[in-house]
């Protein structure tokens, strides 16, 4: 399953609930007549988003978050292709797109995604990373380190502390269909972990398990201070597939 990431930030003259009310309630609809898509949800970055408080205590910010993210899941690279080129409502959602996307601050990536863990249910909070590797270690060795740290979510799982958890692993850049409606980005993976409140996702990332053994390891193949991790609540627009 091939899955196209659209990392949103909104226009400056917007706020985060302006943004992301149009984006639901409007915008969505774009979304249900596209023909071949297997799945389609919103990701809405939460206003009082945790990770955020704490980078910013901290001055690790580093990267500006993103205001939310589009996930859609498709059979193949040609259906997407097919789908931009040929449904007309492609180009009406581009167009209502500028009411509220800053396009210039957003980002799209492939991905093919590892399920670690199936998410369990209508999970509604979704913790989403958008990593980079380390400057030392190739594409190759960042998946194979990073498929062999999935044994912590797994361990996670098993503890009650997470609900679902995948990896998904961006394809290079020549493999995506010409789209005009974000720029491409260069991210080398981003995490779905799935929680069924924030008291279970705090409760994870202030374990031993997360704060310290985890941390430690991703070090080794993940370059933290260009990377960026935000909390959001998702919201299912259609749904073929899971």
């Amino acid at each position: 399953m091939i899955k196209l990431i659209n990392c949103l930030r909104r226009l400056p003259h917007l706020s985060l609930e302006e943004f992301q009310a149009h984006w639901l309630e409007y915008h969505s609809q774009f979304g249900r007549r596209l023909k071949l898509i297997r799945r389609n949800v919103q990701y809405h970055t939460l206003a009082h988003d945790p990770i955020r408080e704490a980078l910013a205590e901290a001055s690790e910010s580093g990267i500006e978050p993103y205001d939310g993210f589009v996930i859609t899941w498709w059979d193949s690279l040609d259906d997407i292709k097919t789908e931009l080129e040929n449904n007309p409502n492609v180009a009406a959602a581009r167009e209502d797109e500028k009411l509220f996307v800053d396009h210039n601050r957003s980002v799209h990536c492939l991905a093919q995604e590892q399920v670690i863990i199936e998410p369990e249910g209508s999970v509604p909070y979704v913790l989403i990373q958008c990593l980079r590797r380390r400057a030392d270690i190739d594409q190759a060795a960042f998946q194979a380190a990073w498929l062999r740290h999935a044994d912590i979510g797994r361990r996670a799982h098993t503890q009650g502390l997470l609900k679902g958890y995948i990896q998904n692993h961006t394809l290079p850049q020549g493999d995506s269909p010409e789209d005009p409606g974000a720029t491409q980005q260069t991210w080398d993976g981003v995490v779905t972990a799935y929680f069924d409140s924030i008291a279970q996702f705090k409760a994870l990332v202030t374990s031993p398990l997360v704060a310290q053994e985890s941390l430690e390891d991703t070090k080794t193949f993940i370059d933290h201070s260009r990377s960026v991790s935000m909390l959001t609540r998702r919201s299912v627009i259609s749904d073929v597939v899971r």
